[in-house]
């Protein structure tokens, strides 16, 4: 995979680094007496993922309905797949 390569997100594999583009579907923000943590939800045709962003409990620009490219590696979970702390990138407006 080269630096520029995204991949879909139905494509992604546990353990494996992944650059995905998807569109934000919803954030949320852990309570004030929790560890602060924001979670951004991604959705491309193919599926979705969650983004974590640990130590935050907002990050500038990331709101739902943006286009968002974030790179990380992958971590399997019950749920969705999941980026720890990614590497982002606001897509620019249109």
């Amino acid at each position: 995979m080269t630096q520029r390569d995204v991949q879909d997100i139905g494509t992604v594999e546990p353990r494996a680094v992944a650059r995905v583009v998807g569109r934000v579907v919803a954030v949320q923000v852990e309570p004030s007496d929790a560890p602060p943590a924001f979670t951004v939800r991604l959705e491309d045709r193919t599926g979705r993922l969650e983004a974590v962003f640990m130590g935050r409990r907002e990050v500038p620009g990331i709101t739902p309905g943006i286009t968002l490219e974030v790179e990380g590696c992958v971590c399997a979970t019950e749920s969705l797949p999941r980026l720890y702390n990614p590497r982002y990138e606001l897509a620019a407006s249109a």
